[in-house]
């Protein structure tokens, strides 16, 4: 898979200073948060929390360092309309099949976490719940011999929080955005039963 491609860091515009102090403020409230700066207040001398967590929430665009794409083709590798194209007998692995997909919704859950450490010894994890939709128009899938080799793309709008103990601290929204015209998956992504 490629690596310069699209991550939900990029596609949701996410630098942080979105984070607003209130939000902040009552997820640092949540008892998860007060237990862990009580434990930091302990272990690290000499290091005020306020920059620590300042510190800390500066990491969740590191959360969210996840392809689009590879969102993408894990859903549609569920969908069993593509399956039919793994039978050799019917389709041919010298042919390339244009598979177009009707408008759908891809949806997603990530679970990620901070490692809270002080001198290499963890005293917490602060976990987080990322939740993406992502509506997509005019999808055109090309299939060759059982993978997805290229994607022709249309448009793509979404929505997404990022949720820490049921509160959420961000929320976007996009208005549908052209994706480019095609993108190119080398080898092919296999279609997985």
């Amino acid at each position: 898979m490629d690596k310069s491609q699209i991550t939900l860091n990029q596609f949701f515009s996410f630098k942080g200073e979105e984070l607003s102090q209130s939000r902040l403020s009552t997820m640092e409230s949540t008892k998860k948060i007060s237990s862990l700066k009580e434990v930091f207040s302990k272990e690290a001398k000499g290091i005020r929390w306020p920059v620590a967590f300042n510190e800390i929430m500066k990491k969740i665009g590191d959360l969210l360092n996840i392809g689009v794409l590879d969102i993408m083709v894990i859903a549609w590798n569920k969908y069993s309309l593509l399956l039919k194209y793994l039978d050799r007998e019917k389709y041919s692995p010298d042919e390339t099949f244009l598979v177009p997909l009707a408008e759908h919704t891809i949806k997603s859950e990530h679970h990620p976490y901070i490692e809270v450490l002080i001198n290499d010894k963890m005293i917490g994890k602060i976990g987080f719940d990322i939740n993406i939709s992502l509506k997509l128009e005019g999808i055109i899938l090309k299939i060759q011999d059982g993978k997805i080799k290229e994607i022709l793309t249309g448009s793509c709008k979404g929505e997404g929080t990022i949720s820490h103990d049921n509160f959420v601290i961000f929320e976007k929204s996009l208005e549908p955005i052209q994706l480019p015209g095609s993108i190119g998956l080398g080898e092919g992504i296999p279609i997985k039963p």
